[in-house]
């Protein structure tokens, strides 16, 4: 029997690690002998499993999650459905700045030429009320342009009226918001004044002649709006007239008589950067019927001016004689020409606000104005102004809202 004394450290212990063993087996062996109980087998003792790692998601990581997650239940629905879509790009956020109305067609069309803006107000009304016309014309903006396309530049498209506009025809929606008149009225007065200011006034600083057709675009959209909601009772004359009158003065200017002096309104301008020479001008002005848009928006006031709803159109000829000088004056000026009956006509077409018989009308109080007939009655009764066209009339009568659109 070998000495302990002999034994080393490390065997000293593993002995005692053996004994422990032993001592222990020898109580599972007492247990079973007693209690019946069975051994239990070494694989059947399991370590203890490890504490998992709680993994944190970051909210970046969530959202591209969600992200993935829906565009796989979008491209596994469509499969489902048949339609074979394997866009897995995400939607497009929707525009802020939309309109309530969404971006159809029409809404397109207002906000890249403001043409069918009437119609589409009207649609609007119907839908949604009075209240939502308000908010939408505090805040829908017609583009501005100063590049060559727009109205004849194969820019976008163009929605056609389906059905004819008359203009003193006050749509239900309309109907129903008579006391709400006062606030429509300065929605629309505010509309015309911020386009008049970032858009026609914009393009009478820059004077870039490609700009044309946005500026005609604007001064048309404009115009029509007011026309329309006089007619129905909306607006005063006083308050349309002198927006109108604001229209002709950005548009045409004045030509300054000594060169350092600085030409005013949009057509001026463009005329002094060229140096004076209609020649290079005239080609431009007779495709974008720059002479039929300048007597058509004249005409436009002159009907208001003859009636305090403008709905008689028969009294226009003898209206505005002034004006009607200095736009004569002016064309003689840079070589702008008259307008023939044609252009008159085509420059109204694109109002879309009058119908056959009143377009036919108008051409022909515009025919007979032209030759000076209606004019010259007045003319001498004023003296123009040195410069420019006269101001606007300042204060004036509220009309009341005609007779014929409280049936």
């Amino acid at each position: 029997m070998t000495n302990l004394a002999d034994l080393t450290t490390s065997q000293l212990l593993r002995i005692l690690a053996i004994k422990e063993q032993i001592e222990a087996l020898q109580s599972q062996i007492d247990s079973i002998a007693a209690g019946g109980g069975e051994i239990p087998s070494p694989a059947a003792v399991e370590a203890p499993a490890p504490a998992k790692r709680k993994y944190h998601m970051t909210a970046a990581h969530r959202r591209k999650l969600v992200k993935a997650l829906a565009r796989a239940r979008k491209i596994r629905m469509a499969k489902i459905k048949g339609e074979g879509t394997t866009d897995s790009k995400p939607a497009k956020k929707k525009d802020r700045r939309s309109s309530p109305a969404g971006k159809s067609g029409r809404e397109t069309e207002v906000r890249e030429t403001g043409r069918g803006l009437v119609e589409h107000l009207d649609e609007f009304g119907s839908q949604q009320g009075h209240a939502q016309v308000i908010q939408y014309l505090m805040n829908v903006r017609i583009h501005y342009k100063d590049d060559s396309r727009g109205r004849d530049g194969g820019h976008g498209f163009r929605v056609k009226i389906r059905d004819p506009f008359h203009p003193d025809t006050m749509p239900d929606w309309l109907k129903l918001a008579r006391e709400q008149f006062p606030y429509l009225g300065e929605a629309i007065y505010s509309f015309a004044d911020r386009h008049r200011d970032r858009v026609l006034r914009r393009h009478e600083r820059n004077a870039n002649i490609n700009g044309l057709s946005n500026f005609i675009d604007v001064m048309v959209a404009t115009s029509k709006v007011l026309f329309v909601y006089l007619r129905r009772g909306v607006l005063t004359q006083p308050q349309v007239i002198a927006r109108m009158r604001d229209y002709l003065n950005i548009f045409t200017g004045t030509i300054p008589q000594y060169r350092d002096e600085e030409a005013t309104g949009y057509l001026a301008r463009i005329y002094s950067n060229g140096n004076g020479n209609p020649g290079p001008l005239k080609k431009t002005f007779e495709e974008h019927n720059v002479s039929g848009h300048l007597h058509a928006i004249l005409l436009v006031a002159q009907v208001v001016r003859g009636t305090v709803d403008g709905s008689d159109a028969s009294k226009a000829g003898s209206q505005l004689p002034m004006l009607v000088d200095q736009i004569k004056a002016f064309e003689n000026k840079i070589g702008l020409g008259r307008a023939t009956a044609v252009q008159i006509g085509n420059a109204l077409e694109d109002y879309e606000m009058l119908t056959k018989q009143e377009l036919a009308l108008w051409t022909k109080i515009w025919s007979e104005v032209g030759s000076g007939a209606g004019a010259d009655l007045t003319a001498k009764k004023e003296n123009p102004p040195a410069g420019g066209l006269s101001p606007a009339p300042s204060g004036g009568n509220s009309p009341e809202t005609p007779s014929h659109l409280l049936q």
